[in-house]
């Protein structure tokens, strides 16, 4: 069963702090992420007033234009 997104705070520089029901957490940096990701719902997110719209929404992280990551890719990116 993959941990669900239970907090979320936007940090400096497009990093964001998460934290999982399975007490995981750390620093998810997502420049490279979203600037490796050719699609426009994607791409968007480099407007820093939009990325600061992050919120937990069905167990993991979303924003105001409809963007969202799989809780299962978000918790990879902690473990690497």
């Amino acid at each position: 069963m993959v941990p669900s997104v239970i907090n979320a705070k936007v940090r400096d520089d497009y990093n964001v702090y998460v934290e999982f029901d399975d007490g995981a957490k750390g620093v998810i940096d997502f420049k490279n992420i979203v600037e490796q990701d050719d699609r426009p719902i994607m791409r968007d997110l480099l407007c820093a007033e939009l990325f600061k719209t992050v919120k937990i929404d069905l167990d993991t992280l979303c924003w105001e234009n409809g963007a969202d990551f799989c809780p299962e890719y978000l918790y990879r990116q902690l473990k690497t």
